[in-house]
C-alpha cells in the first residue's frame, strides 16, 4: 500500500510549504528547439542519420594528408553543410509555429487571489502555482488543471456547484459537458474573504495523461473530508461556457497538467523502405570496402612490380602504405553512397503530403476538414499496405444514433428494417429462407419532429393505453422512465432563450433520452442529488443517490434513485452478456427468451443493443452499503486499485449492488453505415488488402455490418469461434488448427477456392492470443479472406495488429478508427490513420494520417499511397544509381592507371554533381509522375497490387540497377580511353583532365537520359529541367576552365579543348544510344511480351481505348493469349497478357501449410495462391463502363 508521501499534497493559502514540493512553473514549452538547445539537439538528430554520419567522417578523413586527394581540403563539407542547411531551416520553419503558439499561450491573462490586498488581480499564465485560487469569466481558457470550488449560482434557485466547460481543445468534442465543484466548499466560498480562510490539504494523484479520471481527497482543517473526482476538475486548455464565473485551486501547472501529459509523440515509425535503404546502404559500404581493399592490394604490387620507376612512385612501398591507399581509394569512392538522398526524400515528401492535404476529393464539406499528414515519412508506405484493421462505429457508421425498436416485457415494438436490415433479408431471400424482401417504410411524422428517433409502430402506444393489459403497461412505463433517469446527459440552456439542447457523453445515451422523450419521458434537467423528468406532461423529481459509472471493463451502468414514494430503485443498463448473468432467478422465463430473440433479431439487422434491468432495494441495506461504498471512493489506495485493474472495494461494492435484477428489455439503436463505404471495401479487397473490422458490437451485429460493407459475401464459408462454442484455449486451437488441414485439403484437391471469414469473440480472444493457440490463429487468419473480431477491448484490438505486423515478414499494415480505444491499434499499426469524427480528436493526435470519412481511404491509399510508392522507388534507384555511375567511372580509370588512386574528375565538378546537375529531373518526377490518371488508379484497384508484393524496390531491383550502373560506366571510361589513345589537337597524347572531362560529360548525357525511360507522364517542366541539367553543367564547366581560382592550371581552356576533338563529338552523339541500348532493348521486349498491368493501363490510356478493355475476363490457361485493340484511327495496336510476370508466384495454401507460417501469406489478388479470386477476375467481373480518357 502507499503511503502519504507517494501522493501530491497541496495546501490551501500556504504558499510557503507548497514552494518545498518545487512544483513546476506555468510555463508550457511545445516547441523542440530553443535558442541553446538548437546546435546541440539539431547536431544530434542529424547525425543519428547513418548517410550524415557517413559523410561527416569522410569530411575528417579529407583533411589527413596522408590520404587526402583534395589537397588537405573538406572538399565534401560544402556539400554536406548545404544538406544540413537545409534540412535545418525545415525544422525552424516547423518549430517557428510551436514557439508563436508557446508565448501566445504564456503571455495570456488570468486573475489569480492576492492575499495581500484580498482581491483577484490580473497576472499572465505563465506566473501561476500550484495552490493559487483563480476566478474565470464566461468564455475564458482554463490556465491549468484546477478543482472547482465555487460557481455563479442562479439567483431564487438551490445551489447547484454546476458550470459547463467546452473540452474541443483538449479532446475533439464539440458537445458542453457540466462540471461540479466539490460540495463543502461551493456554497461557503463566494467570497475573496472566505477563500483566503480556508485552511487544509488536497491529496491527490501524481500528474498523469488521463483525462478522463482524477482521484483526490479534500481535507479541510474544520474535519470535513470529501472524496475529488472528475467530474470536479478544469483542465487546462478548457474554455468556461454559459457560467457567469468560476472559482477554482491549482493542483497542476505547466508541464504537468493533463493536457501536456498527452501531447507526447506518437512512436516512432520507420516505413519499409526506409529499411531497405540502409541494408543497401550496409550492402554499398561493404562493396566499396572490397574495392577498396582490391585497390590498396593492386596499388600495393604495382609499385612493388615497378619499383625501380622512382620517377613515378617517389617511395618505396611499405607495410603501412595498403592502410594508406585503402583510405585514399576510400576517399575516391566514398560517393556509392548518395550525399543529397536523405535531403532528396525530405523535400519530396513535404510536397507529396502538401499535394495530398490540398487534395479536394479528400476534403469533406459538411465539417470543413480536409486530409491531414502528421507523419511524412510514412508516404510511400501507403502505397504498401497489405492488411487493414478497422474499428466500426463512427469509422464505417456514421456514429450519428437512432432510436429505431425495442422489447418490452417480451414484447417487440417497432417496424421497417436498416440498410444492413435489407442486405441480411437479401441473403436470406437468395438462400431460400425468405419470400420476399420487406421495404422500409415511412416513418410517423411525430418522429421526424424529434432528434435522434427513427421509430415505426402504432403497437406500443396502444399498449401504453392499456390495450395489452396492465402488467404490460406498468412494464412500459418503468421502462420509459429508465431511459429518462439513468443517464449522465446535461441539459444545456442557450443564453438569452429557454431553448434546451442535451448535451451527452456518447450518441448512444443521446438516441436513448431522445426516445424517452418521444413517447412521453421528457429528461428535463438535474442537479446536485436530483434529476427532474416530465412524464406525459407532469413533472416529477426523483432524488438521485449514486451514479455507478460506465467503463469498458464493466460494460454497463447504474443509477440509484429515490422515487417521490421514497422507494430505493437501482436501474441498470448494459450488454447483455452482462446483465443477463446479473439477473434474478425468478425472472418470467419466457420473458427472458422472448427478450434475448429480439436481441439477437435487432443485432441482424446491425442495430446496437442494450439491455434495461432494475430493482428495489431496501434502504437499511442502501444506508449500509452506501457508507461502505463511499468509504471505499474517499480512499485513494482504493482508487489506485481501480485504476490498476486489481480486486478493490470500489468494484465490489458496485458489483454487490447490481446483482437480483429485474427484466425490463431491451433496446435498438440504429448507426448508418457511412456514405461509400462498401464500395470502398470492396475496392481494397480487390486491391489485393486483407480486412480485418475489430468491434465491440455483438457478434450478430458484426456479422451482418460485414455483409452490408461488401466485406463478407453470401459465397464466403463463415467459421465462428465464440465463448459459448468453445470455452477454452485447447477446444479452440483445436478448431483452429482443424479449419487449416480443411483448407489446405480443399486447396490441393479442388479447382476452386471457397472463401473462408473468420469470426471470433473478445472472450476467445482471451485465449487465442497467448501460447500454441496464438500460432494456430496466425495460421489460419492469413487462409482467411476476411477476419471480423467482436466485444474486443482497446487492448486485443493493438494485439490483433501485432499478431500480423510481428509475425509475417514484409507484411504492412494499416488501422483505422476515430476514438480513443483506437489508439492504441493506431500507434501499433505500421500505419495509422485517424477519422476525425463525433469522438474527438484522440484517434487524429494518435495518427500518422487523419480523414473524414472511411471512404477517403481508397483515394489515400490507391492513389496517393500507389504513386508515393512508385515515385520514391525511382527515386531512391535512380540517386544510388547515378552516384555509382560517376564513381565506377573513377574506379576503373585507377586500373588503367597502375592502381594510382589519382583523381581525373575536377573535385569542385563533382561537388556540384548531385546538388545542380543530377537533381532537378529526379526531384520533378519523385513529385509529379503519374503513370495512370488517378480515377483509373480508382476504377481498377488491381494495378495497386505491386506495392504490397515490394515490386518496384527490392534487392533483385536495386541489384539490377547497380549492374547496369557498373557496366555502363566501365563501359563509358574504357570506351573515352580507348578512343583517345593517341589523338589530341596536338599531335600527343590527350591528358589526363580532358579524358576525365569526355567522362564526366559522357556520364552526365547517360544518367539523363536514363532517366527519361522511366519517365512515365510528361509535363512542360520536365522538359524545361533535364535542359536545365545539361546547360548548368556546360555553363560551370566552361567557368571553371576559364577560371584559374575555381579548377586551377590543369583544366584551364578544358572546355575548349574537349570541343576541338572530332572523337568528344562522336562520343557525346552515339555513344550514349550504344550504352543505353540494352536498358531501352529490355523494357521494350518486356512491355510487348511480358508487360505488367499498369502499361497495359498506360497504352490504354495513351491511345484512348475503352476502359472495360482491361478487365481480367480470359481463362487461366489462356493467359498469354493477345487481346487486339484498335485506335481511334483504326490502326490495330496489340497488347500482350494482363496477368503481370512478377504476380506468377506460387503462394497456394498447400506451400503455406508445409512452411512455417512465418514464410508467407497469400494475398487476395494474387492469382496463383487464390483460384476463387481468379474465377471472379474472369467470368465474374462486372466491366467498368467503357468510356474514353
Amino acid at each position: 500500500t502507499k503511503n502519504l508521501g507517494e501522493y501530491r499534497k497541496i495546501y490551501l493559502n500556504d504558499a510557503a510549504k507548497n514552494a518545498e514540493s518545487a512544483f513546476c512553473d506555468n510555463v508550457v514549452v511545445t516547441s523542440k528547439y530553443t535558442a541553446v538547445t538548437f546546435v546541440p539537439k539539431f547536431l544530434f538528430e542529424t547525425f543519428r542519420k547513418f548517410a550524415n554520419a557517413y559523410f561527416l567522417v569522410v569530411s575528417m578523413m579529407q583533411v589527413i594528408p596522408s590520404i587526402s586527394n583534395t589537397n588537405g581540403l573538406p572538399s565534401t563539407a560544402p556539400t554536406l553543410l548545404f544538406i544540413m542547411v537545409i534540412d535545418a531551416i525545415f525544422a525552424v520553419l516547423e518549430d517557428r509555429k510551436r514557439h508563436i503558439a508557446d508565448a501566445v499561450a504564456n503571455s495570456r491573462v488570468t486573475r489569480a487571489l492576492a492575499k495581500e490586498i484580498e482581491q483577484f488581480k490580473a497576472i499572465e499564465w505563465k506566473d501561476l502555482r500550484v495552490g493559487d485560487i483563480v476566478k474565470l469569466s464566461n468564455r475564458d481558457q482554463v490556465p491549468a488543471d484546477l478543482v472547482i470550488l465555487a460557481v455563479a449560482e442562479q439567483p431564487s434557485t438551490p445551489p447547484t456547484g454546476l458550470c459547463y466547460v467546452e473540452t474541443k481543445s483538449l479532446d475533439g468534442e464539440t458537445n458542453m459537458k457540466v462540471r461540479q465543484a466539490i460540495q463543502c466548499t461551493m456554497t461557503k466560498c463566494q467570497s475573496p474573504a472566505s477563500l483566503l480562510a480556508l485552511k487544509g490539504m488536497i491529496q491527490c494523484e501524481h500528474p498523469n495523461n488521463g483525462i478522463n479520471t482524477f482521484q483526490g481527497v479534500l481535507h479541510l482543517d474544520s474535519g470535513d473530508k470529501e472524496s475529488i473526482a472528475h467530474k470536479s476538475i478544469l483542465l487546462r486548455g478548457c474554455t468556461i461556457r454559459n457560467t457567469d464565473w468560476v472559482l477554482g485551486l491549482v493542483v497542476n501547472t505547466g508541464q504537468d497538467t493533463k493536457i501536456m501529459m498527452n501531447n507526447t509523440s506518437t512512436p516512432s515509425k520507420m516505413s519499409s523502405m526506409d529499411v531497405s535503404i540502409n541494408r543497401y546502404i550496409v550492402a554499398l559500404v561493404c562493396v566499396l570496402f572490397v574495392c577498396c581493399a582490391v585497390g590498396a592490394t593492386g596499388s600495393v604490387l604495382w609499385e612493388t612490380k615497378n619499383s625501380h620507376t622512382w620517377y613515378i612512385n617517389g617511395k618505396t612501398p611499405s607495410q603501412s602504405s595498403w592502410v594508406v591507399m585503402f583510405f585514399y581509394f576510400f576517399l575516391l569512392m566514398y560517393q556509392f553512397i548518395p550525399i543529397s538522398l536523405y535531403v532528396s526524400m525530405t523535400m519530396v515528401k513535404h510536397v507529396q503530403s502538401m499535394f495530398l492535404q490540398w487534395d479536394v476529393q479528400m476534403y469533406h464539406d459538411d465539417t470543413d476538414t480536409p486530409a491531414l499528414v502528421r507523419t511524412m515519412s510514412l508516404n510511400e508506405e501507403l502505397g504498401q499496405i497489405s492488411y487493414i484493421f478497422s474499428d466500426k462505429t463512427g469509422t464505417l457508421t456514421c456514429n450519428i444514433m437512432e432510436f429505431r425498436k425495442c422489447s418490452i416485457g417480451g414484447v417487440s415494438y417497432g417496424h421497417g428494417t436498416t440498410e444492413i436490415g435489407l442486405a441480411a433479408q437479401q441473403r436470406a431471400a437468395n438462400d431460400g429462407s425468405f419470400s420476399a424482401i420487406a421495404e422500409e417504410k415511412h416513418h410517423s411524422t411525430k418522429a421526424k419532429c424529434v432528434p435522434y428517433v427513427n421509430f415505426d409502430g402504432v403497437e406500443l402506444y396502444e399498449h401504453m393505453a392499456g390495450s395489452g393489459g396492465a402488467d404490460q403497461q406498468e412494464r412500459i412505463h418503468r421502462f420509459f422512465l429508465h431511459l429518462a433517469i439513468c443517464h449522465t446527459v446535461i441539459p444545456e440552456y442557450r443564453q438569452g432563450t429557454t431553448e434546451v439542447t442535451l448535451s451527452a457523453s456518447s450518441p448512444d445515451e443521446q438516441a436513448l433520452v431522445s426516445g424517452a422523450a418521444f413517447f412521453g419521458y421528457e429528461f428535463i434537467n438535474r442537479m446536485p442529488g436530483k434529476v427532474s423528468v416530465r412524464v406525459r406532461g407532469q413533472d416529477v423529481q426523483y432524488e438521485l443517490l449514486d451514479v455507478l459509472e460506465f467503463s469498458s471493463a464493466r460494460k454497463r451502468m447504474s443509477t440509484v434513485v429515490k422515487t417521490p414514494d421514497g422507494d430505493i430503485l437501482v436501474l441498470t443498463k448494459g450488454a447483455d452478456v452482462v446483465v443477463f448473468e446479473r439477473l434474478k432467478a425468478q425472472n418470467d422465463a419466457q420473458m427472458v427468451t422472448h427478450t434475448t430473440q429480439h436481441i439477437n433479431s435487432f443485432a441482424a439487422e446491425g442495430l446496437r443493443t442494450l439491455t434495461i434491468a432494475s430493482k428495489q432495494v431496501d434502504a437499511t441495506f442502501y444506508g449500509e452499503w452506501s457508507g461502505r461504498y463511499h468509504d471505499a471512493l474517499n480512499n485513494l489506495e482504493e482508487m489506485d486499485k481501480q485504476k490498476s485493474e486489481l480486486p478493490n472495494a470500489i468494484d465490489e461494492c458496485m458489483e454487490e449492488l447490481e446483482t437480483d435484477l429485474d427484466l425490463l428489455g431491451a433496446t435498438a439503436i440504429e448507426d448508418k453505415l457511412q456514405a461509400g463505404v462498401p464500395a470502398t471495401i470492396a475496392s481494397l479487397a480487390e486491391a489485393g488488402i486483407k480486412i480485418w473490422v475489430l468491434t465491440g458490437d455483438k457478434e450478430e451485429t458484426a456479422i451482418n455490418i460485414g455483409f452490408a460493407c461488401n466485406l463478407l459475401h453470401s459465397r464466403m464459408r463463415r467459421v465462428v469461434i465464440n465463448s459459448t462454442l468453445f470455452d477454452s484455449a485447447q477446444k479452440i486451437e483445436a478448431e483452429l488448427l482443424l479449419q487449416v488441414a480443411v483448407l489446405c485439403k480443399e486447396g490441393s484437391s479442388a479447382d476452386e477456392f471457397v472463401d473462408v471469414a473468420l469470426v471470433i469473440d473478445g472472450d476467445s480472444l482471451i485465449h487465442a492470443l497467448r501460447g500454441s493457440c496464438r500460432t494456430a490463429l496466425l495460421e489460419f487468419s492469413q487462409l482467411c479472406k476476411a477476419v471480423i473480431a467482436c466485444r474486443v477491448s482497446p487492448g486485443q484490438k493493438a494485439e490483433m495488429v501485432a499478431l500480423i505486423k510481428d509475425n509475417i515478414p514484409g507484411v504492412r499494415t494499416l488501422a483505422i478508427g476515430d476514438g480513443a480505444n483506437d489508439v492504441p491499434m493506431i500507434q501499433e499499426a505500421h500505419v495509422g490513420v485517424g477519422i476525425s469524427g463525433q469522438e474527438g480528436l484522440q484517434a487524429v493526435n494518435a495518427s500518422d494520417y487523419a480523414i473524414a470519412r472511411f471512404s477517403f481511404l481508397g483515394r489515400l491509399i490507391l492513389v496517393h499511397g500507389r504513386w508515393n510508392y512508385m515515385r520514391m522507388s525511382q527515386l531512391v534507384l535512380y540517386m544510388f544509381y547515378k552516384n555509382i555511375m560517376l564513381t565506377a567511372a573513377q574506379y576503373t580509370y585507377t586500373w588503367m592507371s597502375g592502381f594510382s588512386g589519382q583523381k581525373f574528375f575536377l573535385e569542385s565538378i563533382v561537388q556540384l554533381y548531385n546538388v545542380l546537375f543530377t537533381s532537378y529531373p529526379i526531384l520533378c518526377l519523385a513529385i509529379l509522375d503519374q503513370d495512370v490518371h488517378d480515377t483509373m488508379a480508382v476504377n481498377f484497384p488491381k494495378l495497386y497490387v505491386a506495392g504490397p508484393q515490394n515490386d518496384l524496390l527490392n534487392a533483385a531491383v536495386f541489384s539490377a540497377w547497380v549492374a547496369s550502373a557498373l557496366g555502363e560506366s566501365v563501359a563509358i571510361t574504357l570506351t573515352v580511353m580507348w578512343s583517345f589513345r593517341d589523338s589530341s589537337h596536338s599531335s600527343e597524347s590527350p591528358g589526363m583532365w580532358l579524358v576525365g572531362n569526355v567522362v564526366f560529360s559522357l556520364v552526365m548525357v547517360v544518367v539523363t537520359i536514363k532517366l527519361t525511360l522511366f519517365q512515365n507522364s510528361w509535363l512542360g517542366i520536365n522538359v524545361v529541367l533535364y535542359a536545365i541539367s545539361i546547360l548548368l553543367w556546360i555553363s560551370i564547366a566552361t567557368i571553371a576552365s576559364n577560371w584559374y581560382l575555381v579548377s586551377g592550371w590543369p583544366w584551364m581552356d578544358m572546355m575548349a579543348s574537349m570541343s576541338c576533338l572530332v572523337p568528344s563529338w562522336c562520343l557525346l552523339l552515339f555513344a550514349p544510344i550504344t550504352f543505353l541500348l540494352p536498358t531501352y532493348v529490355c523494357k521494350a521486349i518486356k512491355s510487348e511480351l511480358y508487360p505488367e498491368y499498369n502499361q497495359l493501363a498506360m497504352e490504354v490510356a495513351t491511345f484512348g481505348l475503352p476502359l472495360d478493355l482491361l478487365a481480367w475476363n480470359y481463362a487461366p490457361s489462356d493467359r498469354r493469349q493477345r487481346m487486339v485493340h484498335h485506335k481511334p484511327n483504326g490502326n490495330a495496336r496489340k497488347l500482350s497478357s494482363v496477368i503481370p510476370v512478377s504476380k506468377r508466384r506460387s503462394m497456394t495454401v498447400k506451400i503455406l501449410s508445409n512452411d512455417s507460417q512465418h514464410s508467407g501469406f497469400a494475398f487476395s489478388s494474387d492469382n496463383q495462391a487464390r483460384r476463387a479470386e481468379a474465377q471472379l477476375a474472369i467470368g465474374k467481373y462486372i466491366p467498368h463502363k467503357a468510356h474514353h480518357t
